[in-house]
């Protein structure tokens, strides 16, 4: 993501994540709600987190859970460079998809939409944004 100047722009978490997408077959086939951090929930993405070797101990690591507090606490697990984000899938059979991209930059939720093709061979490709927020549009 970057601003009007050109410069990246500081994404802002939105819902615990610095970004949320989903991905739709055109068919209906596939849905899939994404976050950067990949598909299992931030719960399970905390609980590793904080394991240790020590947790054989029974309860250990649901009294550091419990100490947590809310998932505001994880922090980000997928900080990267300023405005930029990747959120992991694996499109799971060739065709026709469309993408969904939320972030929130400047207090605003964005949204960008766009369509993938997953071809069986080499060649696969995102197209530019087909309806976005403006801040998407640069």
């Amino acid at each position: 993501m970057r601003d009007s100047d050109g410069r990246p722009a500081p994404l802002e978490p939105y819902l615990g994540m610095p970004a949320h997408a989903v991905v739709t077959r055109v068919d209906g086939s596939v849905f899939a709600h994404l976050h950067p951090i990949g598909t299992v929930s931030p719960a399970s993405q905390m609980a590793l987190t904080l394991r240790t070797p020590a947790d054989t101990v029974p309860g250990s690591l649901a009294r550091r859970l419990a100490g947590m507090g809310s998932m505001g606490a994880m922090g980000d697990p997928a900080a990267g460079p300023p405005g930029e984000f990747a959120i992991p899938y694996g499109f799971p059979s060739p065709g026709r998809y469309r993408l969904w991209v939320q972030v929130r930059l400047r207090g605003e939720v964005e949204t960008g939409v766009f369509d993938a093709y997953v071809s069986p061979t080499a060649g696969n490709r995102i197209s530019r944004p087909l309806i976005s927020s403006p801040a998407l549009r640069r």
